[in-house]
């Protein structure tokens, strides 16, 4: 006997990013409250049977969350059972009202001939702003430009890279080229192994999941790490500005920066330039000063304000660059780096030229 799997019961994990994706796909389970920024199970939708003909909108409202908060329970069932999904009610054509009578007669003196349905012309997919802008800040550091090209186009810095081994590339770098060695056949990869492609590309570049060309793909992956070279000095104005912060502040004035921004963050005894790249998948965390952390929109990384990782998938703090005086201005040098090698690693961090004493 043919059975179905309906949801009964759905809810929302922490780490949500308020961003309006499950609520355009299904609107009648879920509500985005932006004034508490929030999203929220409505009240109807706490109970089984209410959510039971609406199972295909929220599996696929879990699917498109960017950080796979929407949870659900499901049960079993005969699919003779299946209720069917509520369908809202269509507005009457112009002159439906005169042809009514007509039509009646017609289905009246035909019975074996049933009036052939019309199909309703097919319902626009409507592009939510918030995912737009999300989509958007996961690229800015230029994967789908890389992806787009073919291995030809690239500088030949990047191919000289995609052929080195692996004992000449950074920790993370390493990894991935080793899982590219065992990365799937083509056919064999699911929908999301190709959403993290997606997401490998826009920090570290591609792992070549997907399979195919494996060197165009380790060139996609090194891509962005190899285009930072150009301009790695930055003069981030007088040292008096950044004490006049509160310990625990953030400035955002050089996270545009390209090709690496960072942001200048005042601890308590003293000042440093953090890389603004989770060190997750490559995506870029936002500040959020009410909570005091930094909060990556890809995955759900958390981090406090001095860099260290507290919640979330990010195995690591996030990079330092070296600061330094040059007479009263404050200068960032991201031509060097500190990176911890763990969760708690920080003993980089006391380097001199990892901070500028206060």
């Amino acid at each position: 006997m043919a059975t179905k799997a309906l949801v009964t019961k759905v809810w929302i994990d922490p780490g949500c990013i308020v961003c309006d994706a499950c609520e355009t796909t299904c609107p009648e389970v879920f509500e985005v409250q932006h004034d508490n920024e929030t999203c929220i199970i409505r009240p109807e939708a706490l109970d089984a049977e209410f959510n039971k003909p609406l199972t295909e909108s929220i599996i696929e409202a879990a699917e498109e969350c960017p950080v796979d908060v929407i949870k659900f329970d499901t049960v079993e069932v005969d699919a003779a059972d299946v209720p069917a999904a509520p369908k809202p009610a269509a507005a009457p054509a112009a002159g439906a009202a005169d042809a009514s009578e007509p039509a009646t007669a017609a289905a009246k003196a035909s019975p074996e001939k049933p009036a052939s349905k019309v199909a309703a012309p097919p319902k626009p997919k409507v592009v939510d702003p918030a995912i737009q802008a999300l989509l958007a800040a996961t690229t800015v550091r230029g994967g789908h430009a890389v992806i787009n090209q073919g291995i030809q186009d690239l500088p030949d810095s990047i191919k000289h890279m995609s052929k080195l081994s692996p004992d000449k590339l950074p920790p993370d770098a390493r990894h991935q080229k080793v899982l590219q060695k065992s990365s799937p056949k083509k056919d064999e990869t699911s929908r999301r192994d190709f959403v993290v492609l997606g997401a490998l590309t826009v920090g570290w570049g591609s792992v070549a999941a997907a399979g195919g060309v494996s060197t165009l793909a380790f060139a996609r992956f090194m891509a962005p790490n190899v285009l930072e070279v150009e301009d790695p000095k930055v003069r981030c104005g007088s040292l008096a500005k950044y004490l006049a912060m509160a310990p625990g502040e953030v400035n955002e004035d050089y996270k545009p920066v390209k090709p690496s921004g960072f942001w200048i963050v005042r601890e308590e005894e003293r000042i440093a330039a953090v890389s603004i790249i989770c060190t997750h998948l490559g995506c870029i965390p936002s500040w959020l000063p009410n909570d005091r952390k930094f909060k990556c929109p890809c995955h759900g990384s958390g981090f406090k304000p001095n860099g260290v990782n507290f919640e979330g998938p990010a195995p690591r703090p996030l990079e330092r660059f070296k600061i330094y005086l040059d007479g009263d201005d404050v200068i960032v040098d991201r031509s060097k780096k500190f990176l911890a090698m763990g969760p708690n690693d920080t003993a980089k961090w006391n380097d001199p030229e990892a901070s500028i004493p206060v």
